[in-house]
């Protein structure tokens, strides 16, 4: 999350900055959410953007999303603010 319009990354909860540690570890969790991503479009044999082909890939998008957001919360705890 950042303050609006002006790009600085902050806690949702506390509001304080965060610290260039979480910044990282958010940042490589992202890159690795859009690689899985990415896998499972090339193993369901559509594009991104594009719907899930059957509802267990639509379960494993679902899944990752959920991952990312835990790791994220989680981040946030261990190296927030």
């Amino acid at each position: 999350m950042s303050l609006p319009g002006l790009g600085v990354p902050v806690d949702p909860h506390t509001g304080q900055l965060l610290s260039r540690l979480a910044i990282s570890r958010l940042a490589q969790l992202n890159e690795t959410v859009k690689v899985l991503r990415q896998v499972l479009h090339d193993l369901d044999g559509t594009t991104l953007g594009s719907r899930p082909g059957d509802r267990r890939m639509a379960l494993a998008f679902t899944k990752l999303e959920e991952a990312q957001m835990w790791a994220s919360a989680a981040i946030l705890d261990h190296y927030g603010g």
